[in-house]
C-alpha cells in the first residue's frame, strides 16, 4: 500500500521530499559541530554554555545588523 501511494507522487513531490531530507541532514551536522565547539570552549576556556549561547545570538544579531539585506531574502 505504501509503495503504491509513493509511486503516485508527482515529480515535484519527490524533489520536495529530497530537499527536506537534505535540510534535516544539514541541520543535524550543524547542530553536531556547534555542540562540539561548545564542549571544546567549555573544557579549554571555561566558557559556560549560557555564555556561548548568548554569544551566538549576539553574533547573529551583529551579522544581521551589518548586512540587513539578508532579511530581504526571507
Amino acid at each position: 500500500m505504501v509503495q503504491k501511494s509513493l509511486g503516485q507522487l508527482e515529480e515535484h513531490a519527490y524533489y520536495i521530499l529530497f530537499m527536506a531530507f537534505i535540510l534535516i541532514v544539514f541541520w543535524h551536522a550543524i547542530w553536531g559541530v556547534t555542540d562540539t565547539i561548545k564542549d571544546y570552549l567549555e573544557k579549554h576556556y571555561n566558557i559556560k554554555p549560557i555564555q556561548f549561547h548568548i554569544g551566538t545570538v549576539g553574533l547573529v544579531i551583529l551579522i544581521i545588523g551589518l548586512h540587513p539585506e539578508i532579511l530581504d531574502k526571507f
